[in-house]
């Protein structure tokens, strides 16, 4: 068996589907036609399916093989992968089986002629390598029949990968830009609480929208894909920002009251609240400083590991 790939559009992520265009042949020795058993075992809505025999009855080559070729057109169905979005690649198959012969009484075997139409396209996709095996599979209790063993499985069709500049250059580009705005409280001092507070909120909500957006022609998964443990890192991250503002604001408030309560406060106990006055401003000086590196490069880190677990 051969197929020519012609086409494939209409890719459904949501119901793992897609459309396909292609030419199919059959060769075989012997009197029995395996053409008329041939049923493909990923189709959906076998009622839409198209499949046009180019000659009336099989020609005879040289070698006294039978020869049929078919015209089809249909959809199928293959489970997506979607754990890697948008860094996924797919393979979009046709898989056929005899469903009337086991290997017993006819093996399949994929012929290695079978191509990829040179200028087939898929908007949104980068057309990679064709797919061509075969499979063996049993059916446990053979469907009420003694047992019959494995039946062949030809697979034939085409990989796809999603360009990476959906992600690298459309995608991440606005999330980094939200970081980044982030990254900007810790150049205020901390008596702008509100500046700081707000930008971080604001990253939040920003952040919130750009997750929905960008994931809202996902199917739900139950799951996390790429894309989804990227915001949820960054959402770690911008409340690990808030919550450090806190911790500085709150010494700042305190450095701030020790040093308006000291012109009022006893001489024998000024030193001492001066010296938690100094105490607490080194603090929380010192801790923006560090902060405003370990935030950012927490960031890198994460989101480099976070990819490349998925490559």
């Amino acid at each position: 068996m051969g197929a020519h790939l012609r086409n494939v559009e209409v890719i459904n992520l949501a119901e793992n589907s897609y459309f396909a265009s292609f030419v199919l042949w059959v060769s075989w020795r012997g009197e029995r036609d395996p053409s008329k058993s041939l049923r493909f075992v990923n189709l959906l809505e076998a009622w839409s399916l198209t499949l046009t025999p180019v000659y009336d009855e099989p020609l005879t080559l040289p070698d006294g093989r039978r020869y049929q070729r078919f015209v089809g057109e249909g959809r199928f169905f293959h489970k997506f992968e979607l754990a890697a979005f948008p860094l996924d690649s797919q393979q979009l198959v046709l898989e056929l089986e005899d469903v009337q012969h086991s290997e017993t009484e006819l093996i399949l075997e994929a012929d290695p002629a079978s191509s990829l139409a040179a200028d087939l396209k898929v908007p949104g996709w980068m057309v990679k390598t064709p797919v061509l095996d075969v499979a063996h599979v049993s059916y446990p209790g053979a469907f009420g029949l003694p047992s019959e063993g494995a039946h062949s499985r030809v697979r034939f069709g085409v990989t796809l990968e999603r360009p990476w500049s959906v992600f690298f250059i459309t995608m991440f580009p606005p999330i980094l830009l939200v970081m980044m705005c982030c990254w900007f409280i810790f150049f205020l001092r901390p008596v702008h609480v509100e500046a700081r507070v707000g930008t971080a909120v604001t990253a939040l909500l920003t952040i919130v929208f750009l997750q929905l957006a960008f994931t809202d022609d996902l199917p739900y998964l139950g799951t996390t894909v790429l894309l989804d443990q990227v915001f949820n890192f960054s959402y770690a991250i911008i409340t690990a920002v808030l919550a450090e503002c806190v911790v500085v604001m709150r010494w700042h408030d305190r450095a701030v009251a020790i040093e308006a309560a000291l012109p009022a406060m006893p001489e024998s106990e000024r030193p001492g609240l001066d010296a938690e006055r100094r105490t607490l401003r080194e603090k929380f000086e010192r801790f923006d400083a560090r902060s405003k590196w370990i935030f950012p490069l927490s960031y890198a880190a994460g989101c480099v590991a976070i990819v490349g677990m998925h490559l």
